[in-house]
């Protein structure tokens, strides 16, 4: 399962998929400069309305994004536990986001950086893959259930079409197919033992050609990845709801730079959630780094079915990117300078503490002679 959001997802490409990918990202980014080269006049008026922001809304929209950031790192931080306080969570998620979001294809560097600090913060491996798999797979089931919870509720004002019904089918069937296939996967002992065996092939083949890496064993901490997998989806809720109210706050950083744009009783909120959820699930599969140009194609879009006013929409909705994904990639990027700059204080005064630099580039993978066992 993959995050909307979004955010952070990990997994190995392929350079077929690559090259793929690549070219639609391609694609994509030059119809963009094309689109806004040719409304141009669009998006100057939509400029234009955006400046005549009161201050108030501008604070509203602020605190939102605020809001937003720290509760994706306070999901983080409940996920990896004491090792990590609030500032570094949002630190280890907010990084990985900028290059996840910057970058074409970054997940995977996304993935690698969370690790870094994570592992300068203490944390252990096993701990920090659950925590990875754990948030891809609330913040997965959140982008599909926020959607069909805003089209049922959007239902009870109005008949349900053919398609309502489709949609609501499909995403009834991914969500009873996701839960079925980890079920499945945390439950199973052969499963495990499936795994373990295939890294560790994986693993020793690697060494033969890397001799530094014979002693390490990273198919030992399997089984604690599982546990801590285990132990978070016998209480599931805590972690669904906090994702759904973080995915859910881009919604709203939406609905109120419209209401503050002047859109009114022509889109009542019931009718804007339904057609948000359904823009941001389909822009989840767009080929460029976040969906841009797609989602901002897909919800300007959307707005405009719905009533809104072609230029206040398209005002909306860039105010909506620039806080959800520019000030993100910004943010992370400062938060990753400013870890760096600490981490090089602190090894300089372990160097002149004792003479020796700390190395923290060497990965910490669980040996096999203990095996990576939690002792309680």
């Amino acid at each position: 399962m993959a995050e909307a959001v979004n955010d952070d997802k990990v997994g190995v490409s392929f350079v077929p998929s690559s090259l793929i990918r690549g070219f639609a990202a391609a694609a994509v980014g030059a119809t963009l400069v094309l689109a806004v080269w040719l409304q141009r006049e669009t998006v100057g008026s939509a400029l234009a309305e955006i400046r005549g922001l009161s201050v108030l809304a501008v604070v509203g929209l602020l605190a939102l994004t605020v809001y937003e950031r720290w509760s994706r790192g306070d999901i983080v931080r409940r996920l990896l536990g004491d090792p990590v306080r609030i500032g570094r969570a949002v630190t280890i998620h907010d990084v990985g986001t900028a290059v996840s979001k910057g970058v074409p294809l970054g997940g995977a560097l996304g993935t690698a950086m969370r690790w870094s600090i994570s592992r300068n913060s203490g944390v252990r491996p096993p701990t920090f893959a659950a925590m990875l798999i754990a948030y891809g797979i609330a913040t997965t089931f959140a982008t599909w259930l926020l959607p069909m919870f805003a089209l049922l509720l959007d239902l009870t004002q109005r008949p349900a079409t053919t398609t309502d019904m489709l949609l609501l089918g499909v995403i009834a069937a991914v969500l009873a197919g996701s839960v079925l296939f980890w079920s499945v996967v945390l439950r199973s002992d052969r499963l495990e033992t499936w795994t373990i065996g295939r890294t560790r092939r994986v693993w020793q083949s690697l060494a033969r050609r890397l001799p530094m890496l014979d002693k390490q064993d990273p198919a030992a901490g399997v089984g604690d990845v599982r546990r801590d997998l285990r132990r978070t989806g016998r209480r599931p809720w805590s972690l669904l709801v906090r994702a759904m109210l973080a995915q859910a706050c881009g919604a709203v950083i939406l609905l109120v730079a419209l209401r503050a744009l002047g859109v009114g009783s022509e889109l009542g909120a019931t009718e804007f959630f339904r057609v948000f959820f359904l823009a941001h699930l389909a822009g989840t599969f767009a080929p460029t780094p976040g969906g841009v140009g797609v989602v901002e194609a897909g919800m300007t879009g959307a707005l405009m079915t719905a009533g809104v006013e072609t230029t206040t929409a398209l005002a909306a909705v860039i105010i909506y990117r620039f806080l959800t994904y520019v000030v993100p990639i910004l943010f992370g990027a400062l938060l990753y300078v400013l870890w760096r700059v600490r981490t090089a204080r602190v090894a300089s005064a372990t160097l002149k503490s004792h003479g020796t630099p700390l190395d923290t580039a060497i990965q910490d993978i669980p040996c096999a002679s203990h095996q990576g066992v939690r002792h309680h």
